[in-house]
């Protein structure tokens, strides 16, 4: 990866305001802190690689670090896993070059899984974030802890089970807590299987980064599902933007105070796409639901929402769309997993790919390519034009079921699949071709 000060300006000007957005250092060493990377959207914040794409990837290390879909963080020289082994949650930290583990705690988590949800495991789902010196682990329980990242160090724990009950959807506690602003954001609260359609508790929660003191909380629209929170800054307001039960919601998260909410209800209530912005524009999707898109804008002391374009061409169910050459990739469900491409302004396909790619598929932008890690462990390396996606290069990286999001950070690629922690090289093609 190109040093800082090689990258371009609106390269710049994202990593430096992740860097403050999270409590990191803006200078030198890359990142990836949280759920999909340094701005929480898919993207890798280093310049574009073109074609020089390796013939196969150089496997570093890989261990068994335990079961789990929750997706690996870095930062410096290190990186932090949550797993399940049996009956217990570990988190444990890693040296980056060896593998070597440097600590690891355990707790155990006992949890009863509804049977439809069994063929994915125990858990954890949700991806730890990483804020300086501070690693948040949410469990598949939905038990928030805060960690010291260099000692493993149990700094605080919260637990919203005795208000919130139960604290969980049918598969598990599954949203990746965010941190911006000193505070972390958590979505508590759900129903199982049986009590879909009705009601729950809940509250999406800012608590203090400190000392895990709660702020302030959001109860508009009862209990958290899948889909993680986001930050979007527009027109110089942050809006954390989440997910709730039957509607997709912007508020203040300095003070919790609700700036605007679109109805959203879920088919089956499987609410799991994260929400991803082009500029104003508000992209999203989820089971059954086609593609959605809405400006959000101001309107005198408020905000306003315009819907601009909504269609069941394409539709997302477990995968969260990416922007890539000025467009927004996604994998849909339809066609049993396809590819495809779309104008974020008017929402018009573009393109599609072949169908039948699997249930499930991780996309990460890299400037105007996108890497496609696909459940059966392979990585299929595609540059994004107006008509079509091109391949470059396609991987074997294991051939495990791999539903944990990746980390890329320089020329190595970070995976969790199965009950292995892996780390790839991808280096220029001449030093991986001979």
């Amino acid at each position: 990866m190109a040093s800082v000060a090689t990258l371009s300006g609106a390269a710049k000007v994202a990593l430096a305001t992740t860097a403050a957005l999270l409590g990191l250092s803006a200078v030198a060493q890359p990142q990836w802190p949280q759920w999909r990377g340094p701005s929480r959207d898919g993207s890798v914040a280093a310049p574009p690689r073109g074609e020089d794409w390796p013939s196969r990837p150089v496997l570093l290390w890989e261990r068994e670090v335990g079961e789990g879909y929750s997706g690996p963080v870095v930062a410096r020289d290190r990186v932090w896993v949550h797993a399940r082994e049996g009956g217990q949650e570990v988190v444990s930290s890693l040296a980056l070059d060896s593998g070597e583990e440097l600590w690891s705690r355990r707790d155990p988590v006992p949890f009863e899984q509804d049977p439809s949800a069994r063929r994915h495991g125990r858990g954890p789902y949700a991806t730890p974030s990483l804020a300086g010196d501070r690693l948040f682990t949410l469990g598949i329980t939905a038990a928030l802890s805060a960690w010291d990242a260099d000692t493993g160090a149990l700094l605080w724990r919260t637990d919203y089970s005795a208000e919130f009950d139960p604290t969980y959807t049918y598969f598990g506690a599954s949203a990746s807590p965010l941190v911006w602003g000193g505070l972390c954001f958590v979505h508590f609260g759900g129903q199982k299987e049986e009590a879909l359609g009705r009601p729950g508790e809940g509250a999406m929660v800012a608590l203090s980064v400190a000392e895990g003191r709660e702020r302030w909380r959001w109860t508009g629209d009862s209990a958290g599902l899948g889909a993680s929170p986001i930050v979007q800054v527009i027109g110089g307001q942050p809006h954390l933007v989440f997910k709730a039960r039957a509607s997709i919601v912007g508020v203040d998260p300095r003070a919790g105070s609700q700036l605007w909410r679109i109805p959203f209800p879920v088919d089956m209530e499987n609410t799991i796409v994260t929400p991803l912005f082009v500029g104003d524009v508000l992209v999203t999707s989820d089971y059954q639901k086609g593609m959605h898109a809405w400006r959000i804008q101001r309107k005198g002391h408020g905000w306003e929402t315009q819907e601009l374009w909504r269609h069941r061409e394409v539709s997302l169910f477990t995968s969260s769309p990416v922007v890539a050459g000025g467009q927004v990739v996604g994998f849909s469900e339809f066609k049993r997993g396809q590819l495809f491409g779309l104008n974020p302004r008017d929402g018009r396909v573009l393109w599609r790919g072949d169908g039948r790619w699997g249930d499930h598929a991780s996309l990460i932008a890299w400037g105007n390519q996108v890497l496609v890690f696909r459940e059966d462990g392979s990585l299929v390396v595609g540059d994004i034009s107006l008509g079509r996606f091109r391949r470059l290069r396609s991987y074997d990286l294991g051939g495990q079921l791999m539903w944990g999001h990746p980390a890329v950070v320089d020329d190595r690629i970070i995976i969790k699949d199965g009950k292995r922690l892996a780390v790839y090289r991808i280096g220029p093609s001449e030093s991986t071709d001979r």
